[in-house]
């Protein structure tokens, strides 16, 4: 595949990451987030929200990582390698954990379960693009 569209790819990918946080803001798992959160000890709840920011701040910055320096991320310096690979580990590390949380349960209506199938779909394709440029021959 050209550079060009390679370029092309990631820039699209880093918008999606803003995608997928927008749309994490309005999804519905897990059930009972609040009353579940309110019932754990203070330093349990502490953990339980820094995990979703920094979660959601790691997002935010591979997606404008990837919007600003497509080009040299695509290009293959080493320092462009470490981030797609460090991208391909995040991605890939979701993939790998989405299913072992078991959401599928709560996946009541048939929208919840494509959104769900399309963020795992996500995960596996981010991980498999950035791993690639992570990897790719000079």
């Amino acid at each position: 595949m050209p550079d060009s569209l390679w370029i092309l790819a990631v820039r699209l990918a880093g918008a999606f990451h803003f995608v997928t946080l927008t749309l994490a803001c309005f999804t519905p798992i897990p059930p009972d987030w609040e009353r579940n959160l309110a019932a754990l000890p203070p330093i349990h709840r502490r953990f339980a929200i820094a995990q979703n920011i920094s979660i959601g701040a790691t997002i935010a910055v591979l997606g404008l990582l990837s919007l600003i320096f497509a080009p040299t991320l695509v290009a293959g310096a080493p320092l462009a390698r470490a981030v797609c690979g460090v991208t391909a580990l995040f991605w890939g590390g979701r993939a790998f954990v989405l299913p072992w949380l078991g959401v599928r349960p709560v996946l009541s209506t048939p929208l919840l379960r494509f959104g769900y199938g399309l963020l795992v779909a996500e995960c596996v394709i981010y991980a498999a693009g950035y791993g690639w440029l992570a990897g790719r021959p000079a």
